[in-house]
């Protein structure tokens, strides 16, 4: 988890000294300089009093009995959490070698007793700013890093919901908070409501997911309500204290053991177009850097996530554009054009598996006597009915009905050989004649019919889409001349025979 301190003044500062004069003398001198000052009079109790409450420097005398300061170096060097402390040594040892020794262990800088009150105040002074610049970097790098991984990660992402997962899991992976949620205005923005993207650290928080899925917040209602009206960030230390207003999931949070709350705005311009919500099972201080780390992004991010929105209507535009330009626009199946496209992929694609293509076409019979004597309007909506009973008996995901031209349809069936597509036309033929449209001029039945003609071929090098097109035609002229109102097959061998 990041967490920063800024400090000169009022920094916090751990003796290690088993002299109770040294001891006295430095408490003095650093109190009157207003840092904090806690002792520690051997080794033992100083690691116990860093590991506790890790101090923001530390002075260490090497002489000591049971163990020396270069040992308690060594140990706070190995310890994640006190690694980073600054540590001067104080000591009279004199020697160049002891000084190796200090800096060899992971002392930052070693002053020798006696020493003068200016000189050691000037020295800690000067770790101390160090170590400040040093979290600031620290921070703009974790910064600045969130921010690419983010960028990076919305980028891919295939639409707002998926971008706000990935900003809430790579936020919380790299606070070290359990939960993340993301909140967006409704499409009257009068309240917020939950989005599908989230992040979890454990399955234990996925009740706390699920209550809060159907819920809705009205500005100024509940944490996400509050930091949509206000339009900054809000903490919550101990979710237990708040009231309902303040926080109105306290109940679920209890059962799942969430503590505290962080609430950052994402504003675009002058709106809020989200709110980020973070959980943690532990009870946190509120972090006044963490905030600025958090917001700091949520502000960069904005941008990102409003353009991902942007992309994400326009491919959604795009993708409806191209799915109208595939359709013919009277029976809304399949057009030519569309039928032309799919037809080349399905025998390339068959030609490399060796598996067998059919297609069937379909020709409303007596058509032209239908709008002579009906008229075209109604003949359009013949033809509708038609082209969907046509579609619901090719029910397969991969077959395409198509309107071919006039009142002739297309139906390509992949992976369907000869016996399997007369099936499949004679069920064709059979819907339409359940559609029972009344036809007075037709010739074969007081109903609208269809005459079908079936082609089946194993693409191979040797032969053309073009071929099974003839097949089928010449099948459908089969069909015609055996009465019409039935379906007729021919393989590529006879045809071609």
């Amino acid at each position: 988890m990041i967490q920063q301190r800024y400090f000169i003044a009022g920094s916090d500062i751990l003796v290690i000294d088993d002299s109770p004069t040294n001891l006295s003398l430095l408490t003095q001198m650093l109190s009157e300089q207003g840092y904090n000052v806690r002792v520690a009079p051997n080794g033992k109790l100083a690691l116990k009093s860093a590991l506790t409450n890790p101090p923001d420097l530390i002075l260490l005398d090497i002489m000591m009995p049971s163990m020396d300061g270069y040992e308690i170096c060594e140990q706070l060097k190995a310890d994640e959490v006190t690694r980073d402390i600054p540590v001067i040594f104080l000591s009279g040892l004199n020697e160049a070698l002891d000084k190796v020794q200090a800096f060899a262990v992971g002392g930052v800088d070693y002053v020798t007793k006696p020493f003068e009150p200016l000189e050691i105040l000037a020295r800690i002074e000067n770790q101390l700013r160090l170590r400040s610049l040093q979290l600031q970097l620290k921070e703009q790098n974790a910064q600045l890093q969130l921010l690419l991984t983010t960028t990076q990660a919305i980028s891919k992402a295939a639409n707002v919901d998926s971008a706000l997962k990935v900003i809430l899991s790579k936020i919380c992976q790299t606070i070290g908070w359990n939960f993340g949620e993301a909140w967006l205005p409704n499409a009257q923005l009068k309240a917020l409501v939950c989005s599908r993207g989230w992040y979890a650290s454990d399955s234990s928080l996925l009740p706390f997911r699920q209550h809060s899925q159907g819920l809705t917040f009205p500005p100024n209602v509940g944490l996400p309500g509050r930091v949509w009206l206000s339009k900054k960030p809000a903490w919550i230390e101990d979710i237990s204290q708040t009231n309902e207003q303040s926080f109105s999931r306290g109940e679920i949070a209890a059962i799942v053991g969430i503590k505290s709350a962080l609430g950052v705005p994402i504003i675009v311009g002058d709106r809020v177009s989200a709110v980020l919500v973070f959980l943690h099972k532990n009870t946190i201080a509120t972090d006044e850097s963490l905030i600025e780390l958090v917001n700091a992004v949520a502000t960069q991010l904005g941008t990102l996530i409003q353009r991902k929105k942007a992309e994400t209507a326009i491919k959604k535009a795009n993708q409806e554009l191209e799915r109208l330009a595939a359709l013919d626009g009277l029976t809304a199946v399949a057009n030519r054009r569309q039928f032309d496209k799919i037809l080349q992929q399905e025998w390339y694609r068959l030609k490399r598996e060796q598996l067998p293509l059919s297609l069937i076409m379909c020709d409303v019979d007596y058509f032209k006597g239908y709008n002579d004597r009906y008229g075209h309007l109604e003949g359009d909506n013949c033809l509708r009915q038609v082209a969907s009973a046509i579609a619901s008996a090719s029910r397969r995901p991969a077959d395409l009905v198509a309107r071919y031209g006039g009142e002739e349809f297309a139906v390509i069936l992949p992976n369907t050989n000869a016996e399997g597509a007369l099936k499949v036309a004679e069920s064709i033929r059979k819907q339409v004649q359940q559609l029972k449209i009344p036809h007075a001029l037709s010739q074969v039945s007081q109903y609208v019919s269809l005459s079908l003609g079936v082609s089946t071929i194993v693409p191979t090098a040797d032969s053309s889409p073009l071929e099974l097109i003839e097949i089928a035609d010449l099948a459908l002229y089969s069909a015609k001349q055996q009465g019409r109102n039935c379906a007729v097959s021919r393989s590529y061998a006879i045809a071609t025979s």
